[in-house]
């Protein structure tokens, strides 16, 4: 180990204050004393509700974590709750959902520290953002160049988990003027991986400098630290890349030191919002296989590094999540409401609002009723048959009860979400209006076909394994949407269309929307289908289409665009009658 390296790892020892907690983990877990989850009083309960209902201002209500006064603060979770009660903590949450801003406002009041030196002149420009910098006593310290003050400064903190001090250095995202300064930092304090949660470019501003090579054949050099790509592995909602970091001998230029680092980039996380909790879940499951089996073959390794855009609401959401899964593997119980407090000790803005803090909430939540349901392919056979067997009580099978789970997880949009779907002109587009999609996951048509049509199509943007929207899933089209059907195709340059039904032939209710025959057939106003060819086997029909578009607007005509022919290819299994929940043929799916 690098004698820089030594010397950070000294400065994180004098710097954390988790000495009493370390002790109390030498303690019989017996002795501990866990939340209890219930609202203490009818009293209690009235009040909530008229605070929940804003009959009472939340901001007459002043309360402390430990105010045994105040009955209010019963309902504060500020010791460890069991896993098997922590559903009821969080059903009591939905019923009052004020208990969130509560809880988030009383933790937030523990901001004290000092920070002097982030505040300092010479160093507030190297700050994204002046609400989200270092406490003093826990920044991380740069080994100094020689005579050149203020070159110790970095916007990073140190943060402890639940269970081990200094496990995060959370930093912001690196700027043009600070990407040198973060990897001096990388490299004094041996980090054990990166975890970027955020783009580098969202929306109209720039989040994050990419401080990485563009790709593999590319080398870069920050002071005397060269990076390389070693590999990306791209998945719907991270990437996983491995960097070779190295330094060389000035004259020689031999290869003096080097390593590898990964780096865990989560792609689908717009700044201000939250993403989805099972996706944050595989990410962190990821990110744990990893990094476990890098400190179980060094223990000298550092902190896992940990950065946003400016080290403030996601990356205190993600260590919130991370740190408590930690506990939950280790004591079976969470600590939210304790952790969300230390790590507003440990640096300004860490978990940003009250939505995060739910988010937090939901996600953990969503870890104690699903599980981990990953499993390797080898296991499969056993599974299966695991699975099939029903449970003597219940009357069910594991697939039954994981569908009901699924059905009451599913998500309740509102009218508002999928205003588009209801709209008065769009209303008569749906085959059901119960079943409209969410505004923020369906595909807008681009294509013009006159003044009557609007973007909208019933469909919807779907996941895949390594890509988001890698597909789209929509109804069978109308009479009258035939022409937006192949909009959708065309604008959104589908290369295969799947139909996984076979309605009956000459159906008023179910039309025809591809030509059968070797004809060519019109599509609304625009769009003409060519037939090239065909195929057909057992249970599997295939077609390929060449798609025309017709320009029709002034504007588009003026600017003298043109609507070049797309080729797609067409395949329908016939095997899957309309109206049975399973084709009567494995095979053919798979082999489709």
């Amino acid at each position: 180990m690098s004698r820089s390296t030594q010397s950070s790892g000294s400065q994180r020892r004098h710097r954390s204050r988790s000495t009493s907690r370390y002790a109390d983990l030498e303690k019989p877990k017996k002795k501990k004393t866990l939340s209890s989850t219930s609202l203490v009083s009818i009293p209690n309960t009235i009040k909530l509700s008229m605070l929940n209902s804003g009959l009472i201002s939340l901001d007459k209500v002043k309360l402390s974590a430990r105010d045994e006064k105040n009955p209010l603060s019963q309902t504060m979770p500020d010791k460890p709750t069991e896993l098997r009660h922590f559903g009821k903590l969080c059903e009591q949450r939905r019923k009052f959902p004020i208990l969130y801003k509560l809880e988030f406002q009383t933790a937030v009041k523990v901001e004290t520290n000092t920070c002097r030196h982030a505040s300092r002149k010479a160093n507030a420009h190297k700050n994204q953002n002046p609400k989200c910098i270092p406490y003093d006593y826990n920044r991380v310290v740069l080994d100094k160049y020689e005579n050149i003050p203020d070159t110790d400064y970095v916007n990073a903190s140190y943060v402890d988990s639940l269970l081990k001090p200094n496990a995060y250095i959370v930093t912001q995202g690196p700027t043009e003027e600070t990407v040198l300064d973060f990897w001096r930092m990388v490299w004094q304090e041996n980090c054990s991986a990166i975890v970027m949660l955020t783009k580098t470019f969202d929306f109209t501003k720039v989040m994050c400098v990419q401080y990485w090579p563009p790709n593999r054949e590319k080398e870069e050099i920050y002071g005397d630290i060269h990076i390389t790509v070693q590999s990306e592995e791209e998945l719907a909602n991270f990437h996983i890349r491995t960097f070779r970091l190295f330094k060389v001998n000035k004259d020689t230029k031999a290869v003096t030191e080097e390593r590898l680092l990964l780096q865990f980039h989560y792609t689908e996380w717009h700044s201000h919002t939250c993403p989805f909790s099972n996706a944050i879940l595989e990410f962190r499951r990821r990110v744990r296989s990893v990094v476990g089996t890098i400190i179980k073959a060094n223990s000298q390794v550092g902190p896992m590094l940990v950065h946003c855009n400016d080290g403030g609401g996601r990356s205190g959401v993600y260590l919130a999540i991370d740190a408590n899964m930690e506990l939950a593997e280790e004591e079976d119980s969470f600590h939210v409401f304790g952790y969300l407090k230390k790590l507003r000790q440990s640096r300004k803005g860490l978990i940003e609002n009250v939505d995060q803090y739910k988010f937090v909430y939901d996600t953990l939540e969503e870890f104690v009723i699903s599980g981990n349901s990953w499993f390797p392919v080898k296991e499969l056979s056993q599974r299966l048959k695991e699975k099939s067997v029903k449970d003597n009580v219940t009357k069910m099978n594991a697939y039954q009860r994981e569908y009901a789970q699924i059905c009451k997880q599913t998500p309740r949009f509102t009218i508002g979400d999928c205003a588009g779907g209801h709209r008065g002109d769009n209303r008569d587009k749906n085959r059901d209006v119960l079943c409209v999609p969410p505004d923020n996951f369906r595909p807008y048509l681009t294509s013009f076909q006159g003044n009557s049509f609007t973007d909208y199509i019933n469909a919807v943007f779907v996941d895949g394994y390594t890509k988001p929207r890698e597909y789209i899933v929509t109804e069978w089209p109308l009479q009258k949407t035939c022409g937006e059907f192949w909009s959708l195709v065309y604008d959104h340059e589908c290369s295969a269309i799947v139909v996984l039904c076979q309605p009956p032939q000459l159906s008023q209710q179910y039309p025809s929307c591809w030509p059968e025959g070797r004809h060519s057939k019109k599509y609304g106003p625009v769009f003409t289908i060519d037939h090239i060819s065909h195929n057909h086997y057992a249970n599997i029909k295939s077609w390929i289409f060449r798609i025309n578009k017709k320009v029709i607007s002034l504007t588009e005509l003026m600017a003298g665009v043109k609507a070049p022919p797309r080729t797609v290819q067409l395949f329908q299994l016939i095997c899957w009658p309309m109206g049975h929940k399973v084709p009567t043929s494995t095979n053919s799916l798979v082999e489709l």
